[in-house]
């Protein structure tokens, strides 16, 4: 799978992150905004199955993560429709990949800018590794819900090439990139106190901890990922550009303190050609056509269930 491929594909996967918090807003809110709950009481039944606090922990870590409100009544709603769909994977006989969940989670971790990056982001989210890692288990096995639902269901003749027609300058064109480590500091002595470690041979990452003073940029030790350098403001971004794969800058003044950087790689622009993207696209729109129509089952499913909320 191509670069501009995992892009995709990872944009999909955060994608069904938001939708959960989507068809939790959906319910009626319930009743559990702000109470104290035990860490992992029985907050409520469906058809005699309980819902324990965990999952809806779960749910609203799955919310901050996507970047949206984390409602405790919204995320109860949302581990009832969760439950809900569990119950007919086990009717249907089907089971979560294990090796696609894996693979999702270490593409996240890929498309986020690396260890350091995934786990300031889990910081940020106030998430822990296995949430995240239980969040896309339970995606995969809705998809595979879905797929044993409604095999009927598939995308549209023409689908493809017209969404690849719309998407192609967004989601298929992977432009010019520099991935760069950088690290911010007071002023230029400690600026060379810090290259002097670098050249020691000391780890880029390492060194971003120790001396960076930007909490943002210890925590992601040092690492802003792929951009334009010049998305940067003036001196640093011409800082950047000048720079050769592996090589380190001088201290550069700029917003905040003296700026290093590092040049860790370079990448051309490319654009995927559709005969490269149109299985996954084929794939994606026939997976969000099942998805709906998951969705309105899941609103049969509810109104059909016992429900306790405790």
């Amino acid at each position: 799978m191509t670069f501009t491929l995992r892009r995709v594909w990872i944009l999909l996967v955060l994608a069904a992150l938001v939708a959960v918090a989507g068809l939790a807003a959906c319910g009626n809110g319930g009743a559990h905004g702000g109470a104290s709950v035990s860490p992992d009481a029985v907050v409520a039944r469906v058809n005699g199955s309980a819902i324990h606090q965990s999952a809806v922990d779960l749910a609203r870590a799955e919310a901050r993560f996507s970047g949206v409100a984390d409602g405790a009544g919204e995320a109860l709603d949302a581990a009832i429709d969760r439950e809900l769909v569990r119950a007919e994977a086990e009717r249907l006989g089907v089971a979560a990949d294990e090796a696609e969940v894996e693979s999702r989670l270490a593409a996240v971790g890929t498309q986020l800018g690396g260890d350091a990056a995934f786990k300031s982001a889990l910081k940020k989210a106030a998430m822990s590794e296995s949430q995240l890692r239980e969040s896309l288990r339970a995606g995969v096995l809705r998809e595979a819900v879905q797929d044993a639902r409604f095999p009927q269901i598939k995308a549209a003749p023409g689908a493809a090439r017209r969404f690849y027609v719309r998407k192609r300058a967004g989601l298929f064109t992977e432009p010019a990139a520099t991935n760069v480590g950088a690290l911010v500091v007071r002023n230029a002595g400690i600026a060379g106190n810090a290259i002097k470690r670098l050249r020691q041979g000391r780890p880029f990452e390492e060194v971003s901890r120790q001396f960076s003073i930007d909490p943002q940029i210890k925590d992601a030790a040092g690492m802003l990922g792929w951009l334009d350098p010049r998305s940067l403001p003036g001196p640093l971004g011409k800082a950047v550009g000048r720079l050769r794969v592996g090589q380190i800058s001088a201290p550069v003044a700029g917003p905040g303190g003296t700026w290093v950087f590092k040049v860790l790689a370079r990448r051309p622009r490319r654009v995927a050609s559709f005969a490269e993207v149109r299985a996954q696209i084929e794939d994606g729109l026939t997976g969000r056509r099942r998805s709906a129509a998951l969705d309105r089952w899941i609103v049969t499913a509810r109104k059909d269930a016992q429900i306790e909320r405790l």
